[in-house]
């Protein structure tokens, strides 16, 4: 059977150029998101992007006085996450390689919904247990409710991975991990977006 996070993963090493460019201005909704967790965390400390893809939220915080590591699966896009001045790590979302609560925040856009339904809540507990107490979740990922292959476009023969979640069920989850959340809304675009500003509460 295909794993879908290595083939999600080497299509991410194919196109990280061409999707950095596309990507490369986020629109007005998820801008002012970003602002309010990046005022959520203290100045100057340690957070992590994870499925930092080629750095431009990373570089955005960085450029804001916070302490930022990217973390992403693709040596693609963690090369053009570095050759943007962020310190850029190979790793996997969902076991992020930090020393327990050891981040003051915790930012993830577009990237939970690349990792399988089933994997969801061992993600956010190792997302929880990487937290400080009172630190910080910025997610942003994709609304819905199914799950499954998507292919890439004008590139057929590679394909990634898409789990869209029920909002509902997603905070339920985050919830049960040990997350307060503080706000929550969705952004309708190409896809429908969920983002949820959360903080680590003791269990």
């Amino acid at each position: 059977m295909e794993d879908p996070t290595s083939t999600t993963t080497a299509a991410y090493d194919h196109i990280a150029s061409d999707y950095a460019a596309r990507t490369e201005h986020p629109d007005d909704a998820l801008q002012a998101f970003r602002r309010r967790f990046a005022e959520a965390v203290p100045a100057g400390a340690t957070v992590a992007d994870l499925g930092c893809g080629p750095g431009r939220d990373a570089a955005w915080l960085r450029e804001r006085g916070l302490r930022v590591v990217g973390v992403d699966r693709s040596a693609a896009m963690a090369r053009l996450a570095a050759a943007r001045g962020v310190p850029a790590v190979l790793g996997d979302l969902r076991r992020p390689s930090v020393a327990p609560g050891s981040l003051a925040g915790l930012w993830s856009a577009a990237a939970l919904l690349h990792v399988p339904a089933a994997d969801t809540e061992a993600t956010l507990h190792a997302w929880w247990t990487a937290l400080r107490p009172g630190g910080v979740l910025g997610l942003s990922t994709s609304a819905g409710d199914t799950e499954g292959w998507e292919e890439l476009p004008r590139d057929t023969g590679r394909r990634r991975w898409f789990a869209h979640r029920d909002p509902g069920t997603l905070l339920r989850l985050l919830g049960a991990a040990g997350f307060e959340t503080v706000e929550h809304g969705l952004n309708r675009a190409e896809r429908t977006w969920l983002s949820v500003l959360a903080t680590r509460r003791e269990v």
